[in-house]
């Protein structure tokens, strides 16, 4: 599995795995037609993200996005922070080890960026990748407003916690 940065050319595939990897959650959001369309257009997040993807046998297996400190963020991450967003993996290439270099990828660039913290916002109903992030460390410090009705919650880990071992996945 390989992370690297998103280039122009990736952005439909990207947006596909966006979609298929939120496919399973069409029955947990309210006005599913109108969030899956937002979802649709991951590759956006590139304006304003570090936009990474995992590539495997050239394709696209997942890909995530890191706002590095001073960038635009949803009020309940502090601007000093890293954020991790979005973070989707095909559902034909779960298993392989994709999510995790991902989140490998944005916890490298969040010490290369001297952030003194890295957030995440997920929802139980993401169980594998709430599972993933409590495994690599990230604490649930507390609730925030429903999205479309499902329950979220804001994740964190301290930059002085990361774990050598996983950066060196990316």
């Amino acid at each position: 599995m390989r992370v690297r940065a998103c280039v122009e050319a990736d952005r439909e595939a990207v947006n596909a795995v966006a979609r298929a990897a939120f496919a399973q959650y069409s029955r947990d959001y309210d006005d599913w037609p109108s969030f899956i369309e937002g979802i649709g257009r991951m590759a956006e997040l590139a304006a304003n993200a570090d936009l990474l993807v995992a590539e495997r046998d050239g394709a696209i297996a997942g890909a995530v996005a890191h706002l590095g400190p001073g960038r635009p963020r949803a009020d309940f991450f502090p601007g000093e922070w890293s954020v991790i967003r979005m973070l989707v993996v095909d559902p034909a290439r779960r298993g392989q080890g994709a999510g995790r270099a991902l989140v490998a990828g944005c916890l490298r660039l969040a010490k290369e960026a001297g952030a003194p913290f890295v957030g995440l916002h997920t929802s139980p109903v993401m169980a594998s990748a709430l599972r993933m992030y409590e495994a690599i460390g990230f604490v649930r410090d507390r609730d925030l407003a429903p999205i479309r009705g499902v329950p979220y919650g804001r994740y964190v880990l301290a930059a002085a916690d990361i774990s050598p071992a996983i950066v060196l996945l990316a």
